[in-house]
């Protein structure tokens, strides 16, 4: 085999990586630290890079709900959508209310952070 065909083979193994379009963001409130902030933004630019064009809101709040209770644990909320009102009760340093580009997203914790296995185990 050439050195030139070596090469091609090697490109056609590299993943693909798709330039992330660029998305105005603008923070509306949080109560956490930068460093959280940046995290959820993030995570939130990643979702949207793995959906398809035409996903809901409803799908979008769905895997970002399923990333924080993974990465962050406890119980997280996430609402998304173009208009809504909110009247939450949040662990504290957990809220972040963000747009990005007409998409908003209200996320926070509420629960403990560690969720006993049983309702038995809390009587033990």
């Amino acid at each position: 085999m050439e050195d030139g065909e070596a090469l091609d083979l090697q490109d056609a193994l590299k993943p693909e990586v798709k330039e992330r379009p660029v998305r105005l963001i603008k923070i509306e409130r949080h109560d956490g630290t930068k460093a959280f902030l940046n995290s959820v933004i993030e995570m939130a630019q990643v979702v949207l890079d793995n959906m398809p064009p035409d996903a809901c809101y409803k799908d979008i709040a769905i895997k970002l709900k399923t990333k924080l209770d993974e990465v962050e644990k406890g119980t997280w909320h996430v609402i998304v959508g173009s208009h809504f009102g909110a009247n939450v009760t949040n662990d504290s340093e957990t809220l972040v209310n963000f747009k990005i580009d007409e998409m908003h997203i209200l996320l926070f914790r509420s629960g403990p952070p560690e969720r006993p296995m049983s309702l038995n185990d809390e009587g033990s």
